[in-house]
């Protein structure tokens, strides 16, 4: 009879990769509040930006750093992976 492992046999845990996938979602959650953040500066000043000409300033911060913020995103999707699943040719640089 020959020994096999049964399907009861403990999964080993591994503490640093566990780890590192903590630190990876966490940052890509941080990552998306700041964008969201940025979005949501740039609507609240754009809405109040009649009351406050200043806001107007703000306004321009808030949308560039949110352009800025997608440009960004999508490069760093286009160099890992297919971005928005397009079969686009020379994307995924970095496999």
């Amino acid at each position: 009879m020959s020994q096999s492992a049964s399907p009861l046999t403990p999964v080993r845990f591994d503490a640093e990769a566990d780890a590192k996938l903590s630190a990876l979602r966490r940052t890509k959650f941080l990552a998306a509040a700041a964008l969201a953040l940025c979005v949501l500066v740039f609507a609240l000043a754009k809405s109040f930006e009649h009351i406050h000409a200043w806001l107007g300033f703000v306004a321009a911060f808030a949308e560039a750093a949110t352009i800025g913020g997608l440009a960004d995103w999508y490069a760093v999707v286009a160099l890992f992976r297919r971005p928005l699943g397009l079969p686009i040719p020379h994307t995924a640089i970095i496999p």
